[in-house]
Parts: structure tokens; C-alpha cells; sequence
């Protein structure tokens, strides 16, 4: 009956052992619930006044491991003198506070899990790059070993950028390109030598805005700076960018750590949102 009052759902099946301590000094109510809940199915959905505002199939998922138990423990205190105290509403209550603080910080729990400190919820990649290096992977390591737990979760998988950093990485890809274009080879661009800087000063003293008296006063370094914020880089580039980033992370995930392709699914990525604040991916979770 608790289920449909305070979750909205009724249940279809499920075992639940329940293993409680309860004491009380004076009017405070101390106890402890330990519960432990298995083969949980849901029913249908049950309107109630009461019913959280939480979307308890996720909540499920985060906490059923891959035997399909639900372990909780969950403290209960109260005052027992208070007209509107009800040990019913009270372990409620303490349940829902669990059920909310794993939604709300659902990467906290799965780090936990696997006794990691790190937050699995975003993954850094090298500017301008769409592939992850070996941290990145490190990192989604991590957060397989901590979803092979917790299998009924799925990853949605969002590409993330860096708006001034993958932007000037992805200029200097293009200028690299242009070098190499001309008949430069690798070497002579990572040596830096004369031919180099020759190609550099030409395309610097191309620049419409460039100040000829400043020009034999800049570096070589400088006048790759200036060359390389006059490049644009498209927001449909920009764009492809990211969502090979996200691509490129559920390849590793399935291929390489064998994460089931249907526990990953991409989200479509816009250089625009608010939320790119740096290089790489962001993950959320659902069912």
C-alpha cells in the first residue's frame, strides 16, 4: 500500500525482507530499516496526492544491482509526541530521501560502486580531438565496471566543447593542412625551419589587417597566433566535432569494454548550449 500511496505505482511482484530496530528514549524514536527487495516488478501507474514527484523507474534502475536486488539501508528518527508524527510517513520520508539523492546524483552512487573518487559524469578529451585518449578511456573503464552493476541503466552520451580552445586547435589543424598543401612535409612543419617560417610570414603579411611595421616585429610563434584566430571554424564544424566526440565514445564503449550497444545511444549536440564549457563528452543515465 506505501507504493502506491508514495511512489504512484502499484506492484506487480517482488519479494521484500525487511529486518527492523527501533528504540525510544524519552519521545525521540530512533530505528534503523534494513530492506532488501528483490525480482521488483511495477505495476500500473496509481494517482495520488501523495505520490513523489520522481521518476521512480530510474530511481529503481540506479538502485537494482545485476542480481536484481535492491539493498537499503535506511535510518528513521522522530518525535513520537508530535500530533502529526507517523512512523508510516516517517520511513517514507527517509526512503524518499534516498530515492532523491541517487536521482540527483546518480554518478556519485556509480563511482561509489567501484570505489572511485572520480566524477564519471564527464569525460575530457585533447582539443580538437574526437577521439579519447588513454585517461578518457580509463575513465569509461571505470564507469563500465560500475554499469555492469547496475543493468538496467543506459548511458546517453552527449559530445561537449570548449568554445576558444577546440576552436583555435581546429584553426591550427587547418593551417597545418594548408602547409602541407603547399608541398611542406610533416617534418619541415614540426621542425619549425626556414621554409616554415617563410610560410608563415607570407600568409602573416597577407592578413588585410596586418600592420607592416609590427611584422618583422612579431615571433614566428606570434604571427601563427594572429594567422590562426583569423581562420574560421564553422558551428557546423564545430557541431561534427562534438558529435564525433560522442560517436567516437560509444565505439570504445561497445567494442572495446563490451557494453551492450543498446545501453548507449547518442544525444544530438549543439555547439550552442550553455553546457560546453570544455572538451569532450557528458554522460547522462536513464532506462
Amino acid at each position: 500500500p506505501y507504493s502506491g500511496t508514495y511512489a504512484g505505482y502499484a506492484i506487480d511482484r517482488g519479494l521484500l525482507n525487511l529486518d527492523v530496530t527501533y528504540g525510544v528514549e524519552g519521545s525521540a524514536l530512533a530505528g534503523n530499516n534494513s530492506i532488501v527487495i528483490s525480482q521488483l516488478k511495477l505495476g500500473e501507474r496509481v494517482e495520488s496526492e501523495k505520490a513523489v514527484d520522481l521518476p521512480i523507474e530510474l530511481a529503481l534502475a540506479l538502485l537494482t544491482d545485476s542480481n536484481g536486488v535492491i539493498d537499503l539501508a535506511v535510518p528513521v528518527s522522530g518525535d513520537v509526541d508530535d500530533p502529526e508524527f507517523s512512523v508510516g510517513s516517517v520511513i517514507a520520508g527517509a526512503i524518499v530521501n534516498l530515492i532523491t539523492k541517487a536521482i540527483t546524483a546518480p554518478f556519485t552512487l556509480l563511482a561509489n560502486l567501484v570505489g572511485s573518487d572520480d566524477d564519471l559524469q564527464t569525460v575530457t578529451y585533447p582539443s580538437g580531438s574526437s577521439e579519447p585518449d588513454d585517461a578518457a578511456k580509463a575513465k569509461l573503464a571505470t564507469l563500465v565496471e560500475a554499469m555492469n552493476q547496475r543493468p538496467e541503466l543506459k548511458l546517453v552520451i552527449t559530445g561537449r566543447l570548449h568554445p576558444n580552445a577546440d576552436r583555435d586547435k581546429l584553426a591550427a589543424q587547418q593551417l597545418q593542412q594548408s602547409l602541407l598543401d603547399e608541398g611542406l612535409s610533416q617534418q619541415q612543419i614540426d621542425e619549425r625551419g626556414d621554409a616554415w617560417k617563410s610560410a608563415i610570414q607570407t600568409r602573416f603579411s597577407a592578413l588585410a589587417a596586418a600592420d607592416t611595421t609590427e611584422t618583422t616585429e612579431l615571433t614566428a610563434t606570434q604571427q601563427v597566433a594572429a594567422i590562426t584566430s583569423s581562420i574560421p571554424v564553422s558551428t557546423d564544424t564545430l557541431n561534427a566535432l562534438a558529435s564525433e566526440r560522442a560517436a567516437s565514445a560509444k565505439r570504445y564503449l561497445v567494442n572495446d569494454l563490451q557494453l551492450e550497444a543498446d545501453r548507449a545511444v547518442i544525444e544530438l549536440s549543439d555547439a550552442k548550449d550553455e553546457n560546453n564549457l570544455f572538451s569532450g563528452i557528458e554522460l547522462s543515465v536513464d532506462t
